[in-house]
């Protein structure tokens, strides 16, 4: 009991020193580090019990041959000497001493450590969110010196959710189940679920959407409790049989994309409709594709739209109509790089806010941040002002209100 009250106590002045200004800036604090454990000011150290004899006597002892080897200084109350401790600080030029006896690594190392691991990760992922979410962590780090809520603290469990990442980032599973894709990842077929699915949800909400529902997340990265329906709509002939016959349109599951043969000659125009309401109300042309895009896309999905490009016949033109917000022009930038530069917005312009300008919602400033920076992108040229009325009007407008 005598070692473990030592080592608590001087575990708790570590962690009072390490969340000073001073040294996450890297320079000598100018005031103690102190705890108090008796007095007007409320307790540090709520296990020091003077009612109870042993707990005291106990904790008078362990300060006082932490003081005798230098590494405190500590005052009695007064009155109260060799009875009842007032307050105890850390001795700045022994805290080396007191990191070694501990077995802890300095803040600034360990930040350090994980910092070069984030590095590393960012140089080999691709996906956007993820990128934005290892260098927000990093960023983190440095000024605050912790791992904040969606970095973990341990090295073992950050390499498991650098694992995932990396697999997801690859594709090299495609659209699976939950289970198999844990199986696959991890071999334990309910590790991803017990372990990271929490986080990894967590880290989507942020980076990815805060509107789409948890299974809707998991499918925009591959992972999913069934195969995913891809819905079409026109004259597409899939494995030699042509679907246009089917005036409701069809679907592709997910789990098939990677072995079907698409082939459009007669298509001039290919529409993506983000939103499932519109889809259905949607009226194509007779020589036009009607694509249900969803929410950010599956790797499946995607899977289908480069078939689909390079299937598009020379004079075909590509369309995407999503709600007129952060969510529908980011998923517009990202079919513009990764799927087609020249995708088209449909009815993504200020005329149709100021044209249904009773249905628009209000928006934060923070969120007018993020349209104004999404609009320095040169993939978004022309939506320039759309995205400047938005941030200026602070108004958004989702697609199923053009359905009035």
């Amino acid at each position: 009991m005598y070692e473990s009250c030592s080592k608590e106590i001087l575990g708790l002045l570590i962690d009072k020193y390490e969340r000073t200004a001073a040294y996450r800036e890297g320079v000598q604090p100018e005031k103690r580090i102190i705890l108090n454990l008796y007095g007007k000011a409320k307790s540090d150290y709520p296990a020091y019990d003077i009612e109870d004899h042993t707990t005291r006597t106990t904790v008078n002892e362990a300060v006082i041959a932490l003081s005798q080897r230098g590494l405190i200084t500590f005052e009695w109350c007064r009155g109260e000497v060799n009875h009842i401790l007032r307050r105890l600080w850390l001795n700045i030029d022994r805290v080396g001493e007191v990191y070694r006896l501990l077995g802890r690594t300095p803040a600034r190392e360990r930040v350090k450590e994980i910092i070069d691991e984030l590095t590393v990760e960012i140089e080999a992922a691709s996906a956007d969110w993820i990128v934005s979410f290892y260098s927000d962590s990093a960023q983190h780090l440095r000024e605050s010196l912790k791992c904040g809520s969606l970095l973990p603290e341990t090295a073992d469990t950050r390499r498991q959710l650098y694992h995932l990442l990396r697999v997801i980032d690859s594709g090299v599973f495609g659209s699976v189940s939950e289970r198999v894709f844990s199986e696959k990842c991890f071999g334990d077929s309910k590790f991803f679920e017990n372990h990271l699915k929490a986080t990894l949800l967590s880290i989507l909400r942020r980076y990815v959407s805060r509107e789409l529902t948890d299974a809707e997340l998991l499918r925009s990265v591959g992972i999913s409790r069934y195969p995913e329906p891809l819905e079409l709509r026109g004259s597409v002939i899939v494995n030699g049989s042509p679907m246009g016959v089917l005036s409701r349109g069809f679907c592709v599951y997910s789990d098939e994309v990677a072995d079907i043969e698409l082939s459009i000659p007669e298509i001039t125009t290919i529409t993506t409709i983000e939103n499932r309401a519109n889809f259905f109300a949607y009226q194509g042309a007779e020589r036009e594709l009607v694509v249900y895009h969803g929410g950010q896309y599956s790797p499946a999905k995607r899977q289908l739209f480069e078939k689909l490009a390079e299937a598009m016949p020379r004079d075909c033109v590509w369309r995407h109509w999503g709600d007129i917000d952060l969510g529908g022009f980011s998923m517009l930038l990202r079919l513009r790089r990764e799927i087609l530069p020249a995708v088209q917005p449909y009815r993504m312009s200020a005329d149709e806010l100021t044209r249904y300008s009773d249905f628009t919602q209000p928006i934060r400033q923070d969120y007018a941040e993020k349209l104004q920076a999404l609009s320095g992108n040169d993939l978004l040229a022309d939506c320039r002002d759309c995205l400047r009325y938005m941030c200026e009007n602070r108004v958004r407008l989702e697609q199923e209100a053009m359905l009035t």
